[in-house]
């Protein structure tokens, strides 16, 4: 089978492209593509790579395409068929650049939260949940030179992420909504399970005459918000009580909200971040509010080189991992309180702490690395089009 691999500028393309070039039975070309490629770019491609075609094409989070979609459409017209693996919200730049939804059924979207499969359904896209994982070559057992830090969080603060998105017209119009904001805030720091877009869908009647925005422009403005809020607040709670047990890995502008001395830019996902994940008695996982169900690849990559994660409740958790009992994998906390609780607990149980990071290692090795998603990928597509 041939296989065109779409690389661009975004996470995840590194390790898919490793994956499935270990397989001897695919005949895999890469083609880097510009992030957003114009008409030149598209017909130059479409040239280069003619003698590959048709191929089984894949892309990561739309990069590499045009937001029309002619270059896809031009790869289907060559007798191609696309997979279209999301680990971001699919709908970002359909809300935000005017992207086109392509529903060809030609095309399969993947996404790494499963709450966007019914999304994208209703759409009319042929949708799969398809969790991420780990590549175990960048996620080693690390040299045992001792803990560095009792307890550890490794996130971007998403303060550009929130100045890029919170225009100048639709910061006027959020302000509109303000106590709305403050009941969401309660609503989910009380419950982070609570899935706050389908509440503001069933709501939506008592708020949406409000602003001039679109409703799923407003819907994913204020849920962005309110989780940017939660995950800060979060971070500065567990840095106070730790003190200078705690470091946080991310970028400078955690330094507005936690001292700077518990700020480190040490942690570079394909070098340095395993490194991190192993001086670390206690790593801890906030998901971001869009990871309604599900889990970011750090739940696997910590427990690829062997070290311990505990993680907020999610859905799918258990679905994964063993979360109690004799055999378990994975340790989960439901609040702020809980999560101290049981970091303080693990810092100093040291025996328990590793037999669970252990088997949870051995679990993923196993189970979760890029090669098993692959086999799973091409499953799907044996499945939907017998190839």
């Amino acid at each position: 089978m041939n296989i065109l691999f779409i690389r661009s500028k975004t996470f995840l393309t590194k390790e898919v492209e490793n994956a499935f070039r270990k397989r001897a039975d695919l005949t895999v070309t890469t083609l880097s593509m510009p992030l957003n490629p114009d008409q030149a770019a598209i017909t130059s491609a479409l040239d280069g790579i003619q003698s590959v075609l048709p191929a089984l094409v894949v892309i990561i989070n739309d990069t590499g395409t045009d937001k029309v979609g002619i270059f896809v459409t031009e790869l289907i017209k060559r007798g191609c068929f696309i997979v279209n693996w999301f680990h971001d919200d699919p709908l970002y730049e359909v809300i935000f650049s005017g992207r086109t939804l392509l529903t060809d059924p030609h095309i399969i979207y993947l996404v790494s939260e499963r709450s966007f499969v019914d999304i994208l359904k209703i759409r009319g896209c042929q949708t799969f949940f398809m969790p991420l994982a780990t590549d175990p070559s960048y996620f080693p057992k690390a040299d045992d030179t001792g803990f560095l830090y009792d307890v550890s969080f490794v996130g971007n603060s998403s303060s550009l992420f929130i100045d890029s998105i919170m225009t100048e017209h639709r910061g006027n119009e959020i302000n509109r909504l303000l106590p709305l904001v403050a009941s969401l805030k309660k609503r989910y720091y009380a419950n982070p399970q609570t899935d706050i877009h389908q509440y503001l869908l069933d709501t939506k009647k008592q708020w949406a005459d409000t602003v001039s925005l679109d409703v799923n422009e407003t819907v994913f403005l204020l849920e962005w918000l309110c989780g940017y809020f939660y995950r800060r607040d979060f971070v500065v709670a567990v840095s106070e009580h730790f003190k200078d047990r705690f470091v946080c890995f991310g970028d400078g502008d955690w330094e507005h909200f936690i001292r700077k001395s518990r700020v480190s830019a040490e942690a570079c996902y394909y070098t340095t971040l395993y490194k991190c994940y192993t001086a670390t008695k206690v790593n801890l996982n906030i998901n971001r509010i869009q990871i309604r169900t599900s889990f970011t690849q750090r739940v696997f990559d910590c427990a690829a080189c062997g070290a311990f994660l505990l993680t907020d409740k999610r859905e799918l958790n258990s679905s994964y991992f063993s979360i109690d009992g004799s055999d378990q994998e994975l340790v989960e906390f439901t609040s702020l309180n809980d999560c101290i609780d049981k970091t303080e607990h693990f810092i100093t149980h040291e025996d328990e702490r590793k037999a669970i990071a252990q088997r949870a290692q051995k679990k993923v090795l196993e189970l979760h690395t890029y090669d098993n998603r692959i086999i799973s990928i091409l499953a799907i597509c044996k499945d939907v089009w017998g190839v």
